[in-house]
């Protein structure tokens, strides 16, 4: 079969290679110039890595292994504590904070990139269009081109992904070294919004501040060192020592999940079909779990364009119930009463159980969906 994928991030990266392994001839469609390295870093959970392995693609040992992930009050009270060994020893496949840099390198091995190659439209006969006005046929045409998909857009003629008015403030960056030696991530929630310290490997920290608002005309930095001045000293530490240049603003972006992502033999994955807020760490994981069942269903029997309304009739039932849950971006609040209670009465161990059940809910590769 011959594939077109547009989109050269995790997802279509990620789809390639499962191809390519299945011996389908794949085409990858990228608006960039070259290999992405921006991004800072994402975190893989079980699902992803467990889709990726599946896809003969394995992601271990990127960045930095996560055992455990606390969350801590503005004035730093505990809130919780979850272990994250629990899902490496149920799945096979630990938590891990990845440089995104690292982890499109790795996907990127073996597959055709084709650079420079500006996709502005598809149809549903299995075509897209480049801005250079060429057109390029084949069997299937997946759009992994993002929350701006010009694939999107051409298919389902739906509304773009809105903003929130929550954004991320991001970084990866040789800080807080007694933190990004380490396997704990820390969470700290508060007023101001949320501040996340992942180890990532390699003695980088994955740094990140979620919270409402613009700071207009006053510079990020001096906003957000404003904002969150009253949170613990790593919080305060680390924005005393971040340059203006390594921080990098990241709008959370809601799509509608449609049931029907594409038309004919044209489909869609990850951001393009489902862009959801950070706040569930999922977006990175959801893409891979798209690409494993897309792969799965261009090796069934029966027409394509019936395996392709499967396959995102089987996701959207899942993916919806992240969406949904991101949405409320929940995790960026300070726990309300019951929140603080299950907190403080849930062991470590009780809240990775917890956690694996909450993960399984939203994935396809660990409950072993089928077409």
């Amino acid at each position: 079969m011959d594939v077109i994928v547009v989109g050269a991030g995790v997802g279509g990266l990620a789809l390639a290679n499962g191809l390519v392994s299945a011996g389908h001839r794949v085409r990858i469609l990228e608006r960039a110039d070259g290999p992405r390295d921006g991004g800072a870093a994402v975190t893989l959970f079980s699902n992803g890595k467990a889709a990726a392995a599946g896809l003969g693609a394995p992601l271990d040992g990127l960045g930095g292994r996560i055992d455990e992930l606390e969350i801590r009050g503005a004035d730093d009270r505990r809130y919780g504590r979850t272990d994250l060994r629990l899902m490496a020893r149920r799945t096979g496949f630990a938590v891990e904070t990845v440089p995104r840099a690292a982890l499109l390198r790795r996907l990127s091995e073996g597959v055709p990139v084709v650079y420079g190659a500006v996709v502005v439209g598809a149809v549903a006969e299995g075509a897209v269009v480049t801005a250079d006005g060429v057109e390029h046929r084949a069997d299937v045409v997946v759009g992994a081109d993002g929350y701006r998909s010009a694939v999107r857009r051409s298919v389902l003629r739906d509304r773009d992904a809105r903003r929130n008015g929550w954004s991320s403030w991001q970084g990866l960056t040789p800080v807080l070294p007694e933190l990004a030696g380490g396997t704990h991530a820390r969470c700290y929630v508060g007023p101001a919004g949320l501040c996340g310290l992942m180890p990532a490997g390699g003695g980088l920290l994955q740094w990140w501040f979620d919270t409402q608002g613009s700071p207009g005309s006053v510079p990020p930095l001096d906003w957000l060192r404003d904002r969150f001045a009253a949170y613990p000293a790593p919080v305060t530490g680390l924005l005393a020592t971040v340059a203006a240049a390594e921080l990098q603003e990241y709008p959370h972006v809601l799509h509608d999940v449609p049931d029907r992502w594409g038309a004919g033999a044209v489909t869609l994955l990850g951001d393009a079909a489902h862009a959801f807020p950070p706040s569930q760490a999922q977006g990175a994981n959801q893409a891979l779990e798209d690409a494993w069942l897309l792969a799965r269903a261009l090796d069934g029997a029966g027409p394509v364009e019936a395996l392709l309304r499967r396959y995102e009739k089987v996701r959207a039932r899942r993916v919806r119930r992240v969406s949904r849950l991101a949405a409320t971006e929940v995790t960026n609040k300070v726990p309300n009463t019951v929140g603080r209670l299950a907190g403080r009465v849930l062991s470590p161990a009780m809240a990775g159980r917890a956690h694996l059940a909450l993960i399984r809910r939203f994935s396809s590769v660990l409950n072993t969906d089928r077409i």
